[in-house]
């Protein structure tokens, strides 16, 4: 049953909007940014919002750091670059450098950022008529920097090109 928020008095909308911050991160990782957005587009007030985030940080359900550490694994997980992640991060106010699960990325070395970029062509192979140019734009979608996107195009172009 859907109440209309704006008939709530203002206890009411408090108890509502981390009612909502709740159910939103037990479902998964929320940032302070995303909640406060999915908060305002529901048409909580300002101080529903405010109160809601607050105690839902107090409280632990809502970390930004965990949800960056979160989002670099899982962007690394999934064979991404980190250019969409560090954009996100520093938008909360924090420096990817800070962070452990970026660290051990920027471990990992060139090559492995490389390797993984060429396992996404490999997996889907670009049939453009300027192949070159498409598989560096789609790396570049997935998050590359366009040195990796260009030294993994090179070597997916050099293989083909073998037909290996």
């Amino acid at each position: 049953m859907e109440v209309d928020i704006e008939t709530l008095g203002a206890t009411e909308q408090q108890d509502a909007a981390f009612a909502k911050v709740l159910r939103c991160a037990s479902a998964a990782e929320q940032s302070s940014l995303k909640m406060r957005k999915k908060l305002s587009d529901a048409g909580f007030s300002s101080d529903a919002i405010e109160f809601a985030l607050q105690k839902a940080q107090r409280v632990g359900a809502i970390d930004d750091v965990r949800y960056a550490e979160c989002l670099v694994r899982s962007h690394a997980l999934a064979g991404k670059g980190m250019e969409f992640a560090k954009r996100e991060v520093a938008a909360l106010g924090l420096d990817i450098d800070d962070l452990e699960a970026y660290q051990a990325y920027q471990d990992a070395g060139e090559h492995a950022h490389i390797e993984a970029a060429y396992d996404i062509l490999s997996r889907h192979p670009i049939r453009a008529r300027d192949a070159r140019a498409a598989a560096f734009r789609k790396l570049l979608a997935k998050g590359y920097r366009g040195d990796i996107a260009s030294k993994a195009v090179s070597l997916w172009m050099e293989q083909r090109d073998n037909g290996v």
